[in-house]
This record gives structure tokens, sequence and C-alpha cells, in this order.
């Protein structure tokens, strides 16, 4: 009986085994059809992305940037050209453009680019998009203090189904822009707040110029208020810069003497400011160089004047050869005003810069000095008086300068933009994201003097 018993255990237990290999093969089957499928799925994916993109978007593998158009164009049959054999074109709408996001962030990623070619919308595609909405997009300039006088005008937007719904926020409100300038904790926060509504910290100015606890304080309930910003940051949900640089080169016939406007030139540089004590410490950086070359200041820090601005001196555009635009403290992509008021019409001095933006990338080849291209003051410096004396090579920085003209970028277009995405686009939640002010303006973006140099 024993022996039967051990018998029929026996005969379980190989039983049991069997099934346990055919249940193993099912799964690993399963298994293999899922992933069969999964590839064809991307494979899929993968063509239609390739194929689709908004109407008149060339991703081209031409390198656009926030402030300029790199690398420097060349010139075939008398016309500026770009890599792709394309005219340049570039101004700020550039940033106008929109395909799904997971296919610009692939291309871009792809071909090292910041910032993809543009999209120039008819007003066919513009009425497509109020009507896929319904109704346009209600946008309320919220401030604590003052309301603010300004009714933003989206009228000639490429982007146009926004309009402006006051200084109240109501139910109604869909976008609320908010300025981060004296924001703090007596600022009353919106009596409204509803799951739609996206509320957008603006600030152009950088980290440290009055935004308050709004930054300064890890408790602040403004920390982490808001869905989206608005900043001089590239990689702001809405850029905004005090200009970018549009590629305007002029015709053969109306090129000015180049060589005669550097020989016209008596001084050598010049610096007007008004802020002497900064966290950049630029005061000490110009002092220094002084030891080695004539810089003329003006404005508080300097002689005095009435206007602490290019009206300082009437006549500085045909004396001096070099303009320092320095910045007041080294916060990431932040770029003065100061330097694109140099690039209007007929202003032939040479900018020189210093700052945190990577000039390099961001702006033209020979359009400015950077003076973190030299060890120190001295060299800057020394670098400086060997060209005003070489009145070729300094005159090649003012015919590449030349070309372009600095415009401004209207933040209402680019805020119209930024809430048509988050309407219309699957991949992209409708309220935005939640921003950490703290982490993405300050935390490891106000870098040290030494840093830079």
């Amino acid at each position: 009986m024993a022996s039967k018993r051990r018998e029929k255990s026996a005969g379980c237990i190989c039983n049991r085994r069997e099934k346990m290999k055919l249940l193993v093969l099912r799964m690993m089957f399963v298994m293999l059809a899922c992933g069969t499928l999964f590839i064809c799925i991307m494979v899929s994916l993968s063509i239609k992305n390739k194929n689709s993109s908004a109407p008149g978007l060339e991703l081209t593998p031409m390198k656009r940037s926030g402030f300029s158009l790199q690398p420097e164009p060349t010139k075939r049959n008398g016309k500026f050209v770009g890599s792709n054999g394309q005219h340049l074109f570039y101004k700020a709408k550039a940033r106008d453009w929109f395909v799904e996001p997971e296919i610009i962030k692939r291309y871009c990623r792809a071909t090292n680019l910041t910032q993809c070619s543009p999209v120039f919308r008819t007003e066919q595609q513009k009425q497509a998009d109020r009507a896929s909405r319904g109704r346009p997009v209600r946008v309320t300039i919220y401030r604590p203090f003052t309301p603010d006088p300004t009714e933003p005008n989206f009228s000639e937007c490429n982007y146009n189904n926004c309009v402006y719904a006051g200084h109240e926020v109501t139910p109604e409100s869909d976008a609320i822009f908010i300025y981060g300038i004296k924001l703090n904790e007596d600022a009353k926060v919106p009596a409204v707040r509803l799951p739609h509504q996206v509320f957008i910290f603006s600030g152009y100015e950088p980290v440290g110029s009055g935004y308050s606890t709004a930054l300064s304080n890890s408790n602040s309930k403004w920390r982490t208020f808001f869905n989206a910003t608005m900043t001089y940051r590239l990689n702001s949900d809405v850029f905004k810069p005090y200009g970018v640089l549009d590629f305007q080169p002029k015709a053969e016939k109306d090129l000015p003497d180049y060589r005669a406007i550097a020989r016209r030139k008596t001084r050598t540089a010049i610096w007007i400011v008004s802020n002497c004590r900064t966290q950049s410490m630029r005061m000490q950086y110009v002092k220094e160089m002084q030891k080695y070359m004539t810089i003329d200041i003006f404005g508080k820090c300097g002689e005095k004047c009435e206007v602490v601005d290019e009206r300082c001196v009437a006549d500085f555009n045909s004396t001096y050869r070099f303009y320092l635009a320095f910045e007041s403290s080294f916060n990431t992509d932040y770029i003065t005003e100061k330097f694109f008021k140099l690039f209007i019409d007929d202003t032939h001095i040479v900018p020189v810069v210093r700052g945190s933006l990577d000039y390099k990338r961001e702006l033209p080849e020979k359009s400015l000095i950077n003076a973190a291209d030299f060890k120190s003051p001295k060299d800057l410096a020394l670098f400086l008086k060997s060209l005003e004396v070489d009145e070729v090579e300094y005159s090649k920085y003012l015919e590449v300068k030349d070309r372009y003209r600095a415009i401004d970028t209207d933040r209402w277009c680019g805020l119209c933009e930024y809430m048509h995405k988050l309407w219309t686009s699957p991949h992209v939640f409708t309220h935005g994201r939640q921003v950490d002010l703290q982490k993405e303006l300050l935390h490891g973006h106000v870098l040290s003097p030494s840093v830079i140099g």
C-alpha cells in the first residue's frame, strides 16, 4: 500500500510539473506577442510623427536660439543664406510655432536646437483654432497693489484667440498674469482659483531686483503658487527678454564705409551706469581695466548727467569705439536692455559684454566682445587697445553688428500662444504645471563673479 501511495504521489508531482511548463510557455508566448505588438505600434507612431508637422513648418538643421541665429550666415550671389540654402528670417514671431510637443522635443534633442523653425499661420487657421475651443481665452492682469493700466492687444498676434478680461480674477478668468515685482507676503492672493485657471508669474528683471519674499522666503505662499512663468529665462513657458536680434542686412548700395566710421572715432570706451555696488562686482572689474585703458564713466558712478542712458552723451555713437554693457548680477540667461539699445539703426559702436548668458551660443559671432573670453580685466583691456588701432579688424565688428536690428518681443502674443498650446495639445495638462520659483529662478541660477571672471 505504501508503494502504491508513493507511485501515485510521484505521478501527481509529474503532472504538476507538466502543467507548470505549459503555463510558463503560454506566458512567454503572451509576452512575446505583446512585445511584437508594442514594437509595431511604436514604429507606426514614429512614421506618423516623421511625416506630420504643422502647416508651413520646416524642421531644418539650422541652429536657432532665443536671441539670434547661429551660425553666422554666409553670402551667396549677393544674398545671405543659411546652411540649408534658405533665406534667413528671424523675428520675435519665431517662437510662434506649434507642433506636437513630443515631436519638437525629439527633433530639437537630436539636432541640438534650442528653438525650432517658425510657423506662420493663416487667418483660416486662426479661425479654426477659435472654433475648436468655442470661445477665446480670457486674460486677467492681476496686481495685488495697483491695477495695471495697460490693456493688452492680441489682434496682431499669430495666435490671437485671446481677450482682455480686466484686472479682477473671476470664475471666467482663464489666464491670470501676475507681476513678480513687489510680490511679498502682504500681497493678497486672489479669492478665486479654479482648476482650469493658469496663474502666470511674470518677471523681466534679474533675481534680486525687487522680487521680495516671492523668491527669498522658502515658506512664501507664492513660491509654488504659479502654473507657468514669463521671464527672461530661455526655458520659461513664455520667453520674454528685453529684445531679440532680427537679421536685417542692408543692400550693397546702402552699406556705409565702416573703415571711415572707425577712423572718425576719437575715444576708446564708454560706460553709462547708475548702480555702483552690484552682485557682479562690475565696478571693481572696470576699475581694474582702467589701469590699462581709458574708460569714460557717466551716470551715478561717474560724471553726472541728467538722464542715465545714451542721451547722457550726445555724440557717444560717433566718438566711442566700445560700449560696456556689463550686467549688475549674473542670472542665467539674463541680458540687459542696454545691449539691445546698441542695435538700433546706424549705431556704430561695438558692445563689450559681461554676464552669465551663453553669448557664443545665443548671439552672432563678432557682433560683440565677451569679457568671459579673457582671463582677466587686464587681458580684455589690452585686447580692446589693440583692436582700436587695427582699423581693418575693428571695422569687421562694425560690419557684422550692422546686419542685425534689435526688436521687442510681444509678451501678450507669447502668452496667447502658450494658452493655445495648453488648450489644444493632448500632451499638456490644461492647467499648466506647478512652478517652484526658487528652483526655477534662484537656486543654481545666480552665479558668483569668480565663475564668470
